[in-house]
């Protein structure tokens, strides 16, 4: 089997699990988490490292705009389906924690259970400036790290990479660094966020045996600027536009969803995702091959890594209620805002 996104391992390998329902029990925190951010007004959550799901699943059945992401393809596989069972809707991506494809203050709160300290000292630095960079301003983080007095770090002789990380050597994890702090690491690491709770919890006795087992339990929040975001360059730009997916086809890869609208590309001009930019053509009934038009909006996604512009004839205005009820076919399954002149 071979590492899904180039890191040199296989992150879990599910394969090795042959009873998954220990997996699919969210944890309590979880649960104490989901009322928290609740009352709290948080409405969109990143299950950061979301393995089959259990708490995806959780935060959207608890009313949250939920986005799951995920090293094992193989997990996001399970989950895509476990969440039609479950009635729910969850945006899955397949991600590396160290560079997430998601805009900049995308999400009012990241859940990492067990999942954020899969990396070495300098991986660590990287997922924390990640994190730090998708949080909306006064964004909250609810993470999990091993304590450097674990059996793990402090007795069982694995190989270290580094003065806080670890190697496991076999079972579904063989191979995977496990970053171990203590809490001047903490504090360090923490050192762009306020630290809001940390505790410290001994999993030490587990259905029949006694163990040594011990997590950091941390709860920070981002405190910083938001990003503003400017479209003046592109609101009023004429554009040449190809239709790849006209007005009444169906998704490529979802064929219960039919394209009310034209959708399309412009050729030659790239989007964040490394694709060329997307549009949705608004104001012409009929199927289209070919389009030039007027931007008049755009529609930021936060929980993606590209916008969608919204062109219409030249000389035409729509209101934001009439484009977002003419594009929410679609962008209903992610989280963003639209953006007029």
């Amino acid at each position: 089997m071979k590492p899904d996104l180039d890191k040199g391992y296989i992150p879990f390998d599910w394969s090795m699990i042959e009873n998954r329902d220990h997996w699919l029990e969210p944890c309590e925190e979880s649960y104490y988490y989901a009322q928290k951010w609740r009352r709290e007004g948080r409405r969109s959550v990143l299950d950061l490292g979301c393995g089959l799901g259990r708490h995806a699943v959780l935060f959207a059945k608890c009313g949250f705009k939920v986005t799951a992401t995920d090293i094992s393809k193989d997990a996001l596989d399970f989950l895509k389906k476990y969440r039609r069972k479950q009635g729910v809707d969850i945006a899955c991506r397949l991600a590396d924690m160290e560079a997430l494809p998601f805009a900049d203050d995308a999400f009012d709160a990241i859940f990492a259970m067990h999942s954020a300290g899969h990396a070495d000292t300098e991986g660590m630095k990287k997922v924390m400036s990640e994190i730090h960079r998708v949080l909306k301003p006064d964004g909250v983080v609810f993470m999990t790290l091993c304590s450097k007095e674990t059996w793990t770090y402090a007795e069982s002789g694995l190989p270290k990479v580094d003065d806080n990380t670890v190697l496991k050597t076999d079972g579904p994890e063989q191979g995977v660094p496990h970053f171990f702090v203590d809490r001047d690491d903490i504090t360090k690491l923490f050192g762009d966020f306020e630290l809001v709770k940390v505790r410290h919890i001994d999993d030490c006795y587990d259905g029949d045996k006694w163990k040594n087992q011990k997590h950091y339990f941390i709860e920070a929040v981002v405190r910083k600027q938001a990003k503003i975001i400017d479209y003046s360059d592109i609101y009023g730009k004429h554009v040449d536009c190809k239709i790849d997916r006209p007005l009444g086809t169906a998704h490529p890869r979802h064929a219960e969803l039919v394209y009310p609208v034209n959708y399309g590309y412009v050729p030659g001009i790239i989007a964040g995702d490394g694709a060329e930019q997307d549009v949705y053509i608004l104001g012409v009934n009929e199927a289209l091959k070919e389009f030039s038009g007027t931007v008049i909006a755009v529609y930021h996604r936060f929980n993606d890594n590209e916008d969608k512009w919204i062109v219409a004839p030249d000389g035409m205005d729509l209101t934001r209620e009439e484009i977002l009820s003419k594009i929410d076919f679609q962008e209903r399954f992610f989280d963003g805002e639209l953006y007029l002149k």
